[in-house]
């Protein structure tokens, strides 16, 4: 394979090389597989703000990807903002019984394994703003 090649197949795209934009992507759509089941207009109300929320987690993996380490970190606490909504509304699904109670459990080790990758990017990020600062002092 030549140089061409490997750029074909690289992403355009920063936020493509991210495994937690991916994983967010994933939630987005079980979501939607959800939505798709649920029949009861108030429970569609329910299921489509856990899919805006869910949305709302990879929007801000993305835009963060553009902006700056310290703009990122931003973002990705406004991602774990909207995790946290969608621990609520999952919860608010399993109690209309929209979802089962394994659903339910599957749908929250989602969230704490995006939670968790979130929090270790902004540490990462956060080391490499330090590491950053610390070498311009030294200049």
């Amino acid at each position: 394979m030549n140089m061409i090649d490997n750029q074909k197949n690289a992403p355009f795209f920063k936020f493509e090389n991210l495994r937690i934009y991916h994983k967010a992507l994933m939630f987005s759509n079980a979501v939607l597989a959800i939505y798709d089941r649920t029949e009861n207009d108030a429970d569609r109300m329910v299921t489509q703000k856990l899919f805006e929320a869910a949305s709302q987690i990879t929007s801000c993996i993305v835009e963060g990807s553009t902006s700056n380490k310290s703009a990122f970190i931003g973002y990705l606490q406004q991602a774990k903002s909207n995790i946290r909504v969608c621990v609520t509304l999952c919860a608010l699904l399993l109690n209309r019984k929209v979802i089962d109670e394994e659903q339910a459990n599957d749908i929250r080790n989602e969230l704490i394994e995006l939670t968790k990758m979130t929090g270790a990017l902004i540490v990462s990020l956060q080391g490499e703003a330090n590491q950053q600062e610390n070498t311009n002092c030294k200049l």
